[in-house]
């Protein structure tokens, strides 16, 4: 609260309203529904949503004039951008010049683990922004990236929320299927690009056998989305977690949080110190390669008492850690230079 008032937050970021409902579950939606729940006055603006929308009657700076014109009428104490590409250099200087008493953060959620064949695109994507950004939120430890300054970067993990992630599936004995995996190659596109061949299925087509029982998407078959996601994952006993690239510290797509926070039981890699989060055996299992992790699933999906335990640990210790109210508070008062309050040992 400032003097007793909301604190007025301006969030422009996709929120995939062109895609009818398939992202329902994105990480926008969830930092935006915390927002909400705080009790913040939120504006959100969905940039993708409004430049297609206005494709066929494009004017000159037309998507940085409704920027401005929100400003004016709302009268935000900040604004926050999600993966807001559309604006250059120039445009966001100019926002920052016009309006200094604003404080001005994003957030970024992507990879930005330097062996990733994508980074110096996520690298440039994360600057354009960083350089007139308060404050900078990203689910990699900032301590292990030589090119952010830790003074105004911070980890945030991939949130859950209470509304979406509903599933409790640690209380179902006889479900359909032992392990769940999804990929795709990126949500806008909502289908595999045609003769890529991601690095994952290698090892995730070794899983496939005939005594354990699949449902995987994203390598014989196309991703799924929307209500035919938490469908399909309701029917899984365990789930895995499997990230590209090298093992960087804390970071993971918003895969971790749809398995562990809907109640299945979770199988992470090693390297990415989840375990300072996440006890092995107690809230989720760690695996060292392919043998381990099929040993593990073989045994775990005949045993549901062990199973159900530490499924149903995992996403009370998922909600306890990392609910979107939490999370969001947490930003908000880094960004206005408040005290912490509620603080857990993740938060700095």
């Amino acid at each position: 609260m400032l003097n007793n008032k909301p604190v007025k937050i301006l969030h422009i970021a996709d929120m995939h309203q062109r895609h009818q409902g398939r992202l329902y579950y994105s990480t926008g939606k969830k930092i935006n529904n915390g927002f909400i729940k705080n009790n913040y006055n939120v504006f959100q603006i969905s940039d993708r949503d409004f430049l297609q929308s206005n494709i066929f009657n494009y004017k000159k700076n037309i998507f940085l004039d409704y920027i401005e014109k929100s400003i004016l009428n709302f009268s935000p104490d900040i604004i926050l951008f999600g993966h807001v590409d559309s604006l250059n250099q120039k445009d966001l200087f100019n926002l920052k010049n016009n309006h200094k008493t604003i404080k001005f953060a994003q957030y970024f959620v992507d990879t930005l683990d330097k062996n990733f064949e994508n980074f110096k695109h996520h690298k440039n994507r994360f600057f354009l922004k960083y350089q007139i950004c308060d404050k900078n939120f990203i689910t990699t430890d900032p301590e292990v990236l030589e090119f952010a300054d830790k003074s105004k970067t911070y980890y945030i993990p991939n949130v859950c929320d209470a509304s979406i992630d509903i599933l409790e599936n640690y209380k179902n004995e006889n479900l359909k299927y032992d392990i769940f995996f999804a990929l795709s190659h990126g949500q806008h596109r909502g289908a595999l690009k045609k003769g890529y061949i991601d690095e994952r299925v290698e090892f995730i087509k070794k899983i496939e056998k005939p005594d354990i029982s699949t449902n995987f998407f994203g390598i014989d078959k196309q991703p799924i989305w929307g209500n035919d996601f938490f469908e399909n994952l309701s029917q899984c006993k365990m789930g895995l977690n499997f990230n590209r690239g090298a093992a960087t510290k804390y970071y993971s797509s918003d895969r971790i949080c749809s398995l562990i926070a809907n109640g299945l039981l979770t199988f992470l890699q090693k390297g990415y110190d989840y375990e300072d989060f996440f006890e092995n055996k107690k809230h989720v299992l760690y695996f060292d390669n392919e043998n381990d992790l099929l040993e593990q699933i073989k045994y775990y999906s005949k045993n549901f008492e062990k199973r159900s335990y530490i499924a149903e640990a995992g996403k009370k210790r998922y909600f306890e850690l990392f609910e979107n109210s939490k999370v969001t508070k947490y930003m908000i008062e880094k960004i206005l230079n408040l005290e912490i309050s509620n603080k857990d040992f993740w938060m700095v």
